[in-house]
């Protein structure tokens, strides 16, 4: 039980609320079939939650949005949900958001991940995106931007919190289409 408890000290110490199969092992420094046993043995125990096949939570109070960002990575959270992140937005949803380089989508529990696929050039401008709390999220900005490139609709409950200078600077990096439809705004 002694090593249980080590390994469990680890996992609450990384300051991670989600783990993949590989970063228990990583963070174990255990080989891959010592460390499915381990996990087994906690979720038998109840020291950590099983999400999903491989993916693994240390309680019911575990970030969506780093399950988000580990799910497919390199990735961040944008439109609504990063709208909803940062205030910006008050409606919830059982989907999360997110950007990456492919076009996936995954149930897990009950919310769907869906990732919309964005060129490489766009995608790794990181100015915007912002790394909290082990969430890469899109700014207020840089998720309504997202928005008008994909043509998914955002819900802005509060405007106030979108900084209008930022937000067209950023537009800068995004196609003429999207400039446009910021211009259209007249914010």
């Amino acid at each position: 039980m002694a090593n249980i408890t080590q390994k469990l000290k680890i996992l609450t110490e990384s300051k991670k609320t989600v783990f993949r199969t590989k970063n228990l092992q990583s963070l174990w420094d255990e080989d891959y079939r010592n460390t499915v046993i381990y996990a087994k043995r906690m979720v038998v125990k109840g020291l950590i939650l099983k999400l999903a096949k491989g993916y693994y939570v240390l309680n019911k109070e575990y970030s969506v949005y780093e399950l988000a960002n580990l799910i497919i990575s390199p990735s961040y959270v944008s439109f609504n949900s990063a709208l909803l992140f940062n205030g910006v937005c008050f409606q919830v949803s059982n989907t999360v958001q997110a950007v990456s380089l492919l076009n996936y989508q995954k149930e897990v529990g009950d919310r769907i991940y869906k990732y919309q696929s964005m060129k490489k050039d766009l995608f790794f401008n990181a100015e915007g995106i912002d790394f909290k709390n082990n969430v890469s999220v899109a700014s207020p900005e840089r998720a309504l931007l997202d928005s008008f490139y994909f043509g998914v609709v955002a819900n802005v409950d509060d405007w106030d919190k979108i900084n209008k200078t930022y937000l067209n600077k950023l537009a800068g990096n995004y196609p003429l289409s999207v400039q446009k439809k910021i211009k259209d705004l007249k914010l």
